[in-house]
């Protein structure tokens, strides 16, 4: 039995024994190469379920939205299944109240190609499950080379400035990540002056650095973000470099281990204090 059917035949069984509510995964859409987030409720309604490498949304996001209607089942690839670890550590959902699909993952497809943030993955397994549907996957990660390692601070400033001087401001990259939960953002909420509206570089700066500090040792770098933004920037090189900070310093991974609380929230007299002059 291949994967697809061993999902809907499970996703059927939970609903028909009534253990779950809802099974939260992905339906085609009617465009080619782009799945939709499906929500399926009745056990007739399951052969909507599929799994390829269209399935690009990370389901943690979407758990947000459905966890108040009961004990709820949901596709977990390695990246879904940290963000959903963070998601228990910050106390935002509870874990009897979700039944974890663990599926094995070979990589988004976008336009043709492997996702960016796919290509370099090493957790293309589910972390945290309470079945595996189908074979776990590997494959051999590839490396990517630490751009800023070599970059002088004002090149890392001119390269930074360059790539945010696209952004337009559309919120895209933190409506699609699992792991910025607020309902209404406090930048929303408190018009705070240090950040301004306008989609001037200065002002994307600021908001994409206050994101980038915000979502250290937290982002599990799924690449979700990075796939809506309408206007391609590639907001994994930042993910990324921020991701390999936490690692050299606190020995980190956001997600990986489920009996790790995230680096920021947490403090060692032996820290990395060199910031402190």
């Amino acid at each position: 039995m291949d994967k697809v059917a061993r999902l809907r035949e499970r996703a059927k069984e939970l609903l028909e024994k009534q253990e779950v509510v809802g099974v939260l995964g992905y339906r085609a859409s009617s465009r080619p190469g782009i799945s939709q987030v499906a929500f399926i409720t009745r056990p007739e309604e399951v052969d909507r379920l599929i799994f390829d490498s269209a399935c690009s949304q990370n389901l943690a996001n979407y758990l947000l939205k459905v966890k108040d209607k009961g004990k709820v089942a949901v596709v977990a690839r390695g990246c879904d299944s940290r963000s959903i670890v963070v998601l228990l550590q910050e106390k935002q959902i509870e874990r009897e109240k979700v039944y974890i699909l663990g599926v094995g993952c070979e990589g988004v497809v976008v336009q043709g190609e492997k996702s960016v943030a796919c290509r370099s993955c090493r957790y293309p397994n589910p972390v945290i499950y309470d079945e595996m549907v189908g074979e776990e996957v590997h494959f051999e990660p590839e490396t990517v080379e630490d751009e800023f390692d070599r970059l002088t601070p004002d090149e890392w400033w001119e390269v930074l400035s360059a790539e945010v001087a696209r952004c337009i401001r559309c919120y895209a990259c933190r409506q699609v990540c699992p792991n910025c939960y607020c309902p209404v953002c406090f930048v929303d909420a408190s018009m705070p002056a240090l950040v301004g509206k306008t989609h001037n570089v200065s002002d994307n700066i600021v908001f994409h650095i206050m994101r980038a500090l915000h979502m250290a040792g937290r982002c599990v770098e799924c690449g979700a973000c990075h796939r809506a933004c309408p206007m391609g920037i590639d907001l994994m090189r930042f993910n990324r470099q921020v991701a390999k900070i936490v690692r050299e310093r606190f020995g980190l991974v956001a997600g990986a281990k489920p009996d790790e609380m995230p680096a920021l929230t947490i403090f060692k007299p032996d820290d990395p204090q060199e910031f402190i002059r």
